[in-house]
C-alpha cells in the first residue's frame, strides 16, 4: 500500500520528449525563434536560447520531422541546423561535450 506522490507523472500520460540542440544563423532571440518554429512544429518548447544556439523540446514521435523541419530555412533570414538529439537535457550536454 503505497501513496503515490502528486507530482509523480506517468510517461505513458505526458508522452515521451526529445531535446533538439540547434544552432541558428543569425542569432536570434528567444521570441523570435518561438515564432518562426510555429510555423514548423506543431508541438514545441524553447527551453534554452543563448545567442545562437538554442535547445527546442518535441514529443518523441514527431522528433524526426522536427529534425527534418529544423535543417534548413526557418524564414525571415533566419537558418538552423540541428546538432544533436536527446532524451534528456544532461545526455544532450554530455553529447555536445564529447563533440567540442
Amino acid at each position: 500500500m503505497g501513496c503515490v506522490s502528486p507530482t509523480v507523472v506517468v510517461k505513458a500520460k505526458r508522452g515521451r520528449r526529445r531535446y533538439l540542440q540547434l544552432r541558428t544563423e543569425p542569432a536570434t532571440g528567444r521570441r523570435k525563434l518561438e515564432r518562426l518554429l510555429a510555423g514548423h512544429l506543431v508541438e514545441f518548447r524553447v527551453i534554452r536560447c543563448a545567442g545562437s544556439e538554442a535547445v527546442v523540446r518535441v514529443p518523441h514521435t514527431g522528433a524526426a520531422a522536427a529534425r527534418e523541419a529544423l535543417n534548413g530555412n526557418l524564414g525571415d533570414g533566419v537558418s538552423s541546423e540541428t546538432l544533436a538529439t536527446s532524451g534528456t537535457l544532461k545526455g544532450l550536454q554530455r553529447r555536445l561535450a564529447g563533440r567540442k
